[in-house]
């Protein structure tokens, strides 16, 4: 047979491969992992039933939520060697910049003297170091859904799964918190996810380089 030929004989039939993409099992459980360790460490606020037949509980929800698909669709991308990554960065960026914007309107619609106890609720000192502790169940299962992609950079990839695992630890984290207030939430929250974002790069320089 003739190299042409045999060449030709091998392509034929041969079909794109689909891109792989992070395992949405693996991130349903590490979202079940963080509310189960939230609930079980840290328990259900006392007035979840009430809670969520209201507004405050599903917006707070909706913040962390998108967080959490913009952090996943980050991870989606540099997951793919020579995928673009503005987008997914951007909107990141956008969703942390609304809550931001959210915040200061709340703080300046309030007199001053109310400013600093919307900012600072009464767990201010907890809030962000539980979003990190709830993190630790869901970070193992988040990259082993992101075990089939092939990341060049390894310490943004790393942080992109830190964000993921810190979105989710924070939505689960809203089943214990009673704080609402679109300052404290937009601060504190978004710390407890940028720390585990942070440790998510430092694992990621090291873990996945290849």
């Amino acid at each position: 047979m003739k190299t042409d030929d045999l060449i030709e004989a091998l392509a034929l039939g041969l079909e794109p491969a689909r891109p792989a993409r992070p395992g949405l099992p693996w991130l349903l459980l590490a979202a079940a992992a963080s509310a189960a360790l939230v609930l079980a460490v840290l328990g259900p606020r006392s007035d979840l039933a009430d809670a969520v037949q209201g507004p405050t509980f599903w917006l707070k929800a909706a913040y962390t939520v998108a967080l959490a698909g913009a952090a996943l669709w980050w991870v989606d991308r540099l997951g793919r060697p020579g995928a673009p990554t503005r987008r997914p960065t951007l909107a990141l960026a956008a969703v942390v910049g609304v809550a931001a914007i959210a915040g200061a309107i709340e703080l300046l619609r309030l007199p001053p003297e109310l400013r600093l106890d919307d900012l600072l609720g009464w767990s201010w000192r907890e809030c962000s170091r539980n979003i990190v502790m709830a993190a630790v169940a869901a970070a193992p299962l988040v990259w082993l859904s992101a075990r089939r992609l092939a990341p060049t950079r390894p310490t943004l990839s790393g942080a992109a799964m830190g964000a993921l695992a810190g979105a989710l630890a924070a939505t689960a984290y809203g089943l214990h918190c009673p704080e609402a207030t679109a300052a404290f939430v937009a601060v504190w929250y978004t710390l407890g996810v940028a720390a585990v974002a942070a440790l998510g790069a430092i694992a990621g320089r090291f873990a996945l380089r290849w």
